[in-house]
């Protein structure tokens, strides 16, 4: 632990430097540094159960828990942490004041050893893989039970972690309670060190989190001339926007309108350069859609499944690049035919159980894109088996408390 807490503290000016530097930083996060620093005192917050959920995905999940555990632990207080602003919103969005929020402070051995004092919670559950060594660790010595729901480990993670087996083994061998995401997932961290007596794997907790229809924004959409076919591009990454664009320019741009949905909002003024490069005719989305232009760019958080439910193609980001691919079961809600790049690894199970269900079609350049796109004829059956995948795969969330609640009453 001595190298990486030299590492830290050498790496922390720039950390702090990088937050300063990221677009969507404003005045408002200068005064929640010290958050980050593990400064802020949460009143009337006494011993919490406490959820660590990285960013939007994460905190739509610790939604689920918060609502779970309130049904066992009724009188128990609840902070959620988050590492991003976008998250940070989401909670606010989501719970209001129904829980003590703030950033996850960085993960220096002192600001973690003062902050747990401070805070004194029953437990620690971070959701998916949120591998901090002093967090753990501290965690650890003072007997606060570390619990890692809807856990994922992909090869390439695994490949990085295996770089320095024995450190990150003595970390990982600290947990207390894992559910795993998939058998793969299980596997690959018992590598790591995780006993096989307290992982166990369970369905994405994410099948839980599908929104209902009431929750979905309303799009007016503006007709064109002609009927033009909704094609929704759904978290998009830099380098996946150009690719997609030259994708739709070798379309028939009388039968298609495309939608570009950046993963992070703050990126659209990168678009918009691509977009006014091709000379396409396109609007940032306020509160319609203009079909008779080419493309809708969406500048905007919490609109995905809004689009979806208007779509009639989705394309999912994040696997152009190696990214590791976004979440898939959006669009899998509302029976989408789905199309993607290689890169899934981030959600391996669940990329080759819709390519068996010929829910998902995997491309590998514009030429595939476009032909697939231009040439497709709907399946009528993709709806039915998409509702029948999803409801096959409910009650992990369920599942994982009892697990946890065992944990915490022995």
């Amino acid at each position: 632990m001595i190298f990486y807490n030299l590492f830290l503290y050498l790496l922390f000016p720039i950390a702090i430097l990088r937050l300063f530097s990221k677009k969507e930083f404003n005045v408002a996060q200068i005064k929640r540094i010290k958050e980050r620093l593990g400064l802020k005192q949460h009143l009337n917050c006494e011993e919490p159960i406490w959820i660590h959920a990285v960013s939007v995905g994460e905190v739509k999940v610790a939604v689920l828990l918060v609502k779970e555990l309130k049904k066992i632990f009724s009188d128990s207080n609840f902070l959620v942490t988050t590492s991003t602003v976008t998250g940070s919103n989401e909670v606010t969005k989501s719970f209001g004041s129904e829980v003590a929020h703030q950033y996850l402070p960085y993960d220096l051995n002192g600001v973690i050893k003062k902050f747990l004092i401070n805070l004194n919670p029953k437990c620690l559950i971070l959701v998916e893989t949120e591998i901090w060594p002093n967090l753990i660790s501290n965690c650890k010595k003072t007997e606060i039970p570390l619990i890692l729901l809807n856990g994922r480990m992909s090869e390439k993670s695994l490949s990085n972690y295996q770089k320095f087996p024995k450190f990150f083994h003595k970390i990982f061998s600290k947990l207390d309670l894992v559910v795993a995401q998939s058998a793969s997932d299980l596997e690959n961290f018992k590598k790591l060190g995780v006993g096989s007596k307290i992982i166990t794997e369970d369905y994405s907790l994410k099948f839980s989190k599908l929104s209902s229809e009431e929750s979905f924004k309303t799009i007016k959409k503006i007709p064109s001339e002609s009927s033009k076919r909704i094609i929704v591009c759904a978290s998009t990454h830099p380098g996946e926007e150009v690719f997609l664009v030259n994708t739709f320019l070798r379309l028939d741009r009388s039968k298609f309108h495309l939608v570009l949905i950046p993963r992070h909002p703050h990126r659209a003024s990168e678009v918009i350069e691509i977009l006014d490069e091709k000379k396409l005719n396109y609007k940032i989305f306020s509160d319609s859609l203009n079909l008779n232009l080419d493309i809708t760019l969406v500048d905007k958080m919490g609109y995905v499944e809004s689009f979806f439910k208007i779509a009639e193609l989705a394309f999912i980001g994040g696997t152009i690049v190696p990214h590791g691919g976004q979440n898939f079961l959006e669009a899998v809600q509302f029976g989408l035919p789905i199309f993607s790049g290689p890169n899934t690894y981030n959600f391996k199970e669940i990329s080759e159980d819709l390519q068996s269900l010929q829910i998902l079609n995997i491309i590998d350049s514009i030429d595939d894109l476009a032909l697939k796109w231009g040439d497709f004829s709907h399946n009528s059956q993709i709806k039915e088996l998409s509702q029948n995948y999803l409801l096959s795969r409910q009650g992990a969330v369920q599942r994982s408390v009892e697990k946890l609640v065992v944990l915490l009453k022995d």
